[in-house]
């Protein structure tokens, strides 16, 4: 007997086969049920994850994903599944309850996201209790790559960028305006084309002028969002997520600035998700 874990972003899913003795990471693009369709995720399944698991029949597949916050979405991803996995049962979750189950198992506290979007809820160890929306990628996402994408994109072209830094960032990214207005709203993954110009930040972190930038949008995230949740200064908030792993010590001393009980950092959900459901 095997089962089938899924963690799911809108940049890439991996996937985990387990079995009695053994298991198997493989990795397929983001199935976001939002930029998606049941033929597009199929062609996905069978060209990239099938072969990788070869005869293997899981009785089970939890799939947690971006997206998965409606009816209608999650039966995209399920007759998709469906389709490639007749015989295994099914349950599709959103990628909120999969970080709260990775960060604290069956312990209460605040999950957060911070990866190509963003992400947060009050977990009672059981079940998300209280979550504020991120309202996604148009109207929020703060502290995620998206929101510094934005950010980024917005300040080379209103000419406020510090002179090394254009300068850096034209020798790194294309910055024709008819390329980003073609994948900001032509895209059909608007936000993962987005999220791909804050790999910039990352990489110049140190410059004072990009780490008050970032300094101002997990600050956002923290107060605007964090704070806000029922006696939040009495949990641990816990992280998963690329650019929170990669801002773990910035994070760690926002947290601190505003009173707030710091968690571990969690690079890799999906080991914790087996423990989860291994428990």
């Amino acid at each position: 007997m095997s089962y089938l874990i899924a963690d799911s972003g809108s940049t890439k899913t991996e996937w985990r086969l387990e079995g009695k003795d053994s298991s198997k990471t493989i990795f397929t693009e983001g199935l976001n049920p939002y930029y998606h369709t049941v033929q597009s995720i199929r062609d996905v399944l069978k060209l990239y994850l099938l072969p990788e698991i070869e005869n293997e029949k899981p009785t089970g597949i939890y799939f947690y994903g971006a997206g998965c916050d409606h009816k209608n979405k999650n039966k995209i991803l399920h007759d998709a599944l469906q389709c490639c996995f007749p015989d295994s049962s099914i349950e599709i979750q959103h990628d909120l309850l999969a970080a709260a189950r990775a960060c604290f198992l069956n312990e209460p506290g605040i999950a957060c996201i911070l990866g190509t979007g963003s992400n947060s809820c009050l977990y009672d160890g059981q079940k998300i209790v209280e979550h504020i929306p991120s309202l996604a990628f148009i109207l929020g996402d703060e502290g995620s790559a998206g929101y510094f994408g934005k950010k980024l994109i917005n300040k080379y072209f209103r000419d406020e960028l510090p002179r090394n830094l254009k300068q850096a960032l034209e020798a790194t990214h294309n910055m024709d305006l008819s390329h980003i207005m073609e994948g900001a709203y032509d895209s059909a993954q608007k936000s993962r084309f987005i999220a791909s110009y804050a790999s910039f930040l990352g990489s110049h972190k140190n410059d004072p002028y990009i780490k008050d930038m970032l300094h101002t949008g997990f600050k956002n995230f923290i107060t605007c969002i964090v704070k806000k949740y029922t006696d939040a200064s009495s949990y641990e908030v816990r992280f998963v997520g690329s650019v929170a792993h990669a801002h773990e010590t910035l994070i760690t001393q926002i947290l601190h600035d505003e009173g707030l009980k710091k968690g571990f950092f969690i690079q890799n959900p999906l080991e914790r998700l087996v423990d989860y459901h291994n428990s």
